[in-house]
């Protein structure tokens, strides 16, 4: 059901037990889950229907670090969040990203991939994908990786009559809220405007936060600043421990069969090289998800790179010339998207300059280390070898990968718009923000959901393990609201 205003919310008599501030992957298949469990809840959206260019100033903030997104653009405040810039490739996190791992600091979730895999058909039936195939061996260090597709699903979309059309989902549309206003150990309301100047309490049952990976940190900062560290009681963690998936290209490639072909289509998944998990314990590197890409058009670049490779690799490379020509060989790029090491100083603060409503606007220090070089470097050379055991093709290494003193590349597209961390999972509130279920420690009613509870990033795209996250947290609010 649509409300149009907080007035007409308040006459409605619609009373919600579960408050969800946010329409994202995040907040809508939270939502479907309540409506399945029969639990009664209302969608708090600050957009609406459309995209607007005086709503999206609000995402607006500063950058300190390397080169990254401008922040208005790197997420979208409407209905349906920032899926409506999803690429739509799905894969799960691994294993192995929820274990403590002694080479990375701040690693180990208080959970296990095991209890997220009872919601991975229903996240396949949400994003419309078949399902996962499990890991191939190409070499004991290379993986094939499946990467499935989505069509891409656009949440507003694809949601929005469903929701129209519920008897337990409200939807309040063009409703910033501002603050959490909280009781004693609890949320009491959430403060929301519909107008600059003008603000409304809404009193609330139970809350979860799902308004994005930089967003949910900003409300929670800011309403911990309001009311003296009462929404968040232990909030070392709060805003750190920020990821993302640095994307760059790592080296140009020559192959004797068109070999990257079969990593462009077909257009219902894709298959792509990561190191396996024995590479990673091994050599002390993330993870990643590698492909390759054709130069195009530059046959000059191809025979560039296979006379190059003559000084290298003769034999190789005179069997490619013999039918060079009378075939068609590929001369590529390898591109990765890969993991980055959960750091406190990668974090979220408040600005000094604030949005149209008074809230201060979003500062984000963001820095690649020597780490995520070394998963970079470590991944390309593992790669170049496998690609000589298997006898497909040579690898010419980006200088900044062999040279520690060269800069990160700056130019093109700098990560992969995946915001994570910030309110991270933990065991304790000495390391993270909420518990196992997503719960903020020693608040009884406050819950928090997204990419911004992850505990380590992993190489896979966030938005698939957004949504089963928000399958189980459903389950769990249904379970403790039903027996209560």
């Amino acid at each position: 059901m649509l409300f149009r205003s907080v007035e007409e919310f308040h006459r409605s008599g619609f009373r919600p037990r579960v408050f969800i501030v946010g329409s994202g992957p995040a907040g809508i298949s939270l939502a479907l889950r309540l409506q399945d469990r029969k639990v009664a809840c209302l969608l708090v959206e600050a957009g609406g229907y459309e995209f607007t260019s005086e709503s999206q100033d609000f995402y607006r903030g500063e950058v300190i670090g390397n080169h990254y997104h401008q922040l208005h653009e790197a997420r979208l405040r409407q209905f349906g969040g920032t899926s409506g810039h999803w690429s739509g490739w799905v894969c799960p996190l691994d294993a192995i990203d929820f274990e403590a791992r002694a080479y990375m600091p701040n690693s180990g979730w208080p959970i296990r991939v095991t209890d997220l895999d009872p919601y991975s058909a229903a996240a396949d039936e949400i994003v419309e994908v078949k399902p996962h195939e499990k890991d191939r061996p190409m070499t004991p260090d290379i993986d094939y990786i499946q990467y499935r597709y989505s069509p891409p699903v656009r949440f507003g979309n694809k949601y929005r009559a469903t929701i129209e059309r519920s008897a337990t989902i409200g939807l309040l549309l063009n409703t910033p809220v501002l603050e959490l206003v909280p009781g004693q150990n609890r949320i009491d309301s959430i403060r929301v405007s519909q107008a600059p100047g003008v603000t409304t309490d809404i009193r609330v049952d139970h809350v979860c936060v799902c308004t994005g990976g930089i967003e949910n940190s900003r409300l929670l900062l800011w309403s911990n600043a309001r009311h003296a560290g009462r929404v968040v009681p232990h909030a070392s963690a709060l805003g750190r421990y920020w990821m993302e998936h640095p994307v760059a290209d790592w080296a140009d490639v020559i192959t004797s069969n068109g070999y990257e072909h079969q990593f462009e289509t077909p257009a219902t998944e894709r298959w792509l090289f990561a190191p396996s998990d024995h590479a990673k314990k091994t050599h002390g590197i993330g993870g990643a998800h590698i492909w390759m890409r054709e130069h195009q058009p530059d046959p000059d670049r191809t025979k560039e790179l296979v006379h190059e490779a003559m000084c290298v690799a003769p034999n190789w490379s005179n069997r490619l010339l013999q039918r060079f020509g009378k075939e068609y060989h590929c001369g590529g790029l390898v591109r990765a998207e890969f993991e980055q090491f959960p750091v406190p100083e990668n974090r979220i603060e408040l600005g000094s300059k604030k949005d149209a409503m008074g809230v201060p606007l979003t500062r984000l220090y963001w820095k690649i280390s020597a780490t995520e070089r070394k998963t970079a470097s470590v991944a390309t050379l593992l790669l170049g070898e496998a690609l000589v055991k298997k006898d497909i093709g040579r690898l010419r290494i980006r200088n900044y990968l062999t040279n520690a003193a060269a800069a990160w590349p700056d130019d093109g597209q700098p990560a992969g718009w995946h915001h994570m961390g910030g309110t991270r999972m933990a065991d304790s509130p000495s390391t993270g923000v909420v518990d196992k279920n997503c719960k903020v420690f020693d608040m009884d009613n406050l819950y928090v959901g997204g990419s911004s509870v992850f505990t380590t990033g992993g190489h896979a795209s966030p938005t698939y393990n957004i949504v089963r996250f928000a399958l189980r947290l459903g389950d769990h609010l249904a379970s403790k609201l039903t027996s209560t």
